[in-house]
């Protein structure tokens, strides 16, 4: 993500995040799409048909273990913006999992790169029927000490 950041720079970019099960609501982000094409400089819209493809991939290369693997939901990035949900990131990601799609969770990931390009991001779980709430973060270092 990090790389893509630095390529686009002010534009924004995002796609969607799959991940692992590691215990009962932990999840670990183990791949995740990337759209640098779609963005505009204050908006983002993934092209859906390019990230199904990206998912079945993963799915395929996951075994189809639902369980174990699956989609957590998705990221994009803010770079003239705080690294923070905006009113339309909320209410989007809250359709998408009140929707038809039996979508019970997903994850927001809000990204950008701030001074000496420090990697920030801020993420929300959405919840179908409860309000949006913040997620503890934890990078690969804190995780495995």
């Amino acid at each position: 993500m990090q790389q893509a950041l630095r390529r686009t720079r002010q534009r924004e970019i995002g796609g969607i995040l799959m991940g692992r099960q590691i215990a009962a609501g932990r999840f670990e982000v183990v791949d995740f799409s990337l759209d640098e094409l779609s963005g505009e400089r204050a908006h983002f819209v993934r092209d859906a048909d390019h990230h199904r493809e990206v998912l079945e991939r993963f799915f395929e290369r996951t075994c189809h273990e639902y369980q174990k693997f699956n989609y957590l939901g998705e990221w994009h990035s803010h770079p003239g913006f705080p690294a923070a949900p905006s009113l339309t990131d909320l209410r989007s990601m809250q359709e998408l999992v009140e929707g038809e799609r039996e979508i019970d969770f997903a994850v927001l990931l809000i990204v950008k790169l701030g001074f000496l390009r420090r990697f920030i991001a801020s993420a929300t779980l959405h919840r179908r029927g409860l309000a949006p709430a913040p997620i503890r973060l934890i990078s690969t270092e804190e995780s495995h000490p």
